[in-house]
């Protein structure tokens, strides 16, 4: 917040504008009252002089009226001649009232007086009673009386002149004040606030660099000082959360290429080799990274606690102006190796750094580890499957091979005995039997363990091993496929073609039926298998026992993490109910 100590900052004796406008209008209100009072003075001054003026004019008149009335009444007694004394009476009173009213005695004028007083004598001679005045000198009175009137109206058009001289100064004072003032108010307030408007305006459009140059001890001087100071700290503010934008976008572009680093290196461990996986990985990181070196080393030694404080890598940097960074590559309390991270010591490390080659190697584990458990599963799935071979050769080809050998001892016996022909060729004729009998089932076996889903499509295997087994058989097998559009793993698909040949397998060798059926659907979160038939049933013991391939079909059940289930009775058929998870 800008604070501004306005007693500091303006001089309230002269400069402030508040003061200056108070100046101003006192000024102006005092000249506008100079200049009304002096025109009221004046104009009251004038107050009466046209009656004066009017009173002087009819003098002239009188004078006239008494000249006339005297030149008239010659022939009669002057000084009984009644209407020569009324104009007398009339001159005299209006003569006496000539300077009655006003507000000021033009009299005070020596000029007005001392032609005031002339006319009263030359009055006072006429108006004697032993006196009568010829034409001349009344034609001398009224020229006196027209001088006593002149001065009178040059007395008001005096007046008049210095009422318009006062107009006149106070509206050229008020010219001469008003230029000034504008001037001022040009050079002091307008110039100014354009520029203070010029400041804000490029500030608010992100330009800081203005400034107010204005710089009085006044209002608009804290103005001025105000902006700049607020400019400036926009300034600072602005560049402070542009850094920080840069900052942000900076981490922001950071974790993007982080995350590329971490999808990139899990995508290349799940598609390819470990190893080859490992070099892009590293060569990436390297490149995220900035600077140094990155070099994974695995260890093949089972000791429980692994040293890693010394790298052998060849590309290990050896020096004391590097610095190594070592993360060990565990899960599951099993180590395999490090991840080392080279560089030099003049390189500052960051937390980002830190945290995206820890969750490298904790990567680089887990990876490891899946490879360690598909190796496993992959030899399980072998022994799983040479266990099936074994049974499947134990159950078919190898009881046939030892019919066989037996039915050769026998053949022996009897040709060392030299029993008869008949019985020899019988004996022959069991073993050519025999070994036909070993030679189909051997070709079946060769089918099955060649077994595979050419066929993307789980619904056209099945329909195919259908077709092929109705062909060997000489009764009808129908399909029902309905998943529901759920899909099944490749190992499940495997596994179910298995389970339905095997069944099927059975159905044809032993069950001596004359219709079959194979359903598979879902229900209720789980796949169901059926193999249903209509022939002559398995006995009680046959099925503990494992016999027709049963053993076969709960192997592969189980790899399925499957429940199995044989409904059978004697005449009535058999039904092998396949239950998974999806």
């Amino acid at each position: 917040m800008i604070k501004t100590n306005q007693k500091n900052d303006i001089d309230e004796n002269g400069n402030s504008l508040i003061t200056r406008a108070g100046q101003i209008m006192a000024l102006i209100i005092g000249l506008g009252l100079v200049s009304m009072i002096s025109s009221m003075l004046v104009a009251e001054s004038l107050s009466g002089d046209a009656e004066k003026i009017n009173r002087s004019g009819q003098l002239r008149m009188l004078a006239v009226k008494v000249s006339r009335a005297a030149l008239l009444d010659e022939k009669v007694n002057p000084h009984t001649s009644q209407y020569l004394l009324t104009a007398k009476e009339d001159f005299e009173k209006a003569f006496r009232q000539l300077f009655v009213g006003g507000l000021t005695h033009q009299l005070d004028e020596p000029a007005i007086s001392s032609q005031y007083q002339k006319v009263a004598k030359i009055w006072d001679k006429i108006k004697s009673i032993s006196f009568t005045p010829a034409i001349d000198e009344f034609d001398g009175f009224v020229v006196e009386i027209d001088q006593l009137v002149l001065l009178i109206q040059q007395e008001s058009e005096s007046k008049i002149s210095v009422l318009r001289a006062i107009h006149g100064i106070s509206l050229l004072t008020i010219i001469l004040i008003a230029f000034v003032v504008l001037r001022r108010i040009n050079r002091n307030i307008v110039s100014p606030l354009k520029r203070l408007v010029t400041v804000a305006y490029a500030a608010g459009k992100g330009d800081f660099s203005l400034r107010a140059d204005y710089d009085q001890k006044n209002e608009l001087g804290v103005l001025s000082k105000t902006i700049n100071k607020m400019s400036k700290e926009l300034k600072l503010t602005h560049e402070d959360f542009e850094k920080r934008v840069r900052m942000k976008t900076s981490a922001l572009s950071r974790s993007n290429n982080i995350l590329a680093v971490l999808f990139d290196s899990s995508k290349l461990l799940a598609e390819q080799d470990i190893k080859e996986a490992i070099a892009q990985i590293t060569s990436e990181l390297q490149e995220t990274l900035g600077f140094g070196e990155v070099v994974v080393e695995f260890t093949t030694s089972e000791v429980e606690n692994v040293i890693f404080d010394t790298a052998t890598g060849s590309r290990v940097k050896h020096n004391i102006c590097f610095e190594q960074q070592k993360f060990l590559i565990s899960k599951r309390s099993k180590k395999y190796g490090c991840l080392i991270w080279n560089y030099q010591a003049e390189f500052r490390v960051e937390d980002w750094q830190i945290n995206l080659l820890k969750t490298i190697s904790d990567m680089l584990a887990s990876a490891y580890t899946h490879e360690l458990e598909r190796v496993a599963e992959n030899r399980l799935v072998i022994i799983e499957e040479r266990a099936v071979i074994a049974r499947e050769l134990h159950d078919s080809l190898a009881q046939s091979l030892s019919y066989l050998k037996i039915q050769v001892a026998l053949l022996t016996k009897k040709m060392n005995k030299e029993l008869s022909r008949e019985q020899i060729d019988s004996t022959v004729e069991d073993i050519h039997l025999g070994l036909n009998r070993a030679y189909l089932q051997l070709r079946e076996l060769l089918t099955t363990f060649r077994l595979k889903l050419e066929d993307p499509s789980l619904k056209n295997a099945l329909a195919g091993t259908v077709i092929e087994f109705s062909s060997k058989s000489s009764h009808e097998i129908k399909l029902n496929f309905d998943l529901k559009n759920k899909s099944l793993s490749a190992n499940q698909e495997i596994h179910i073609l298995q389970i339905v040949r095997e069944a099927l397998s059975n159905v044809r060798r032993h069950a001596e039926a004359t219709f079959a059926k194979v359903c598979i659907g879902f229900e209720q979160g789980h796949f169901i298998l059926t193999i249903e038939d209509n022939g002559i049933g398995m006995k009680k013991e046959h099925q503990l026992e494992g016999h027709f391939g049963l053993g076969i079909m709960r192997e592969r059940a189980k790899s399925l993490n499957a429940k199995i289930n044989i409904k059978s009775s004697i005449d009535k058929g058999t039904i092998i109910e396949v239950t998974f998870p999806e």
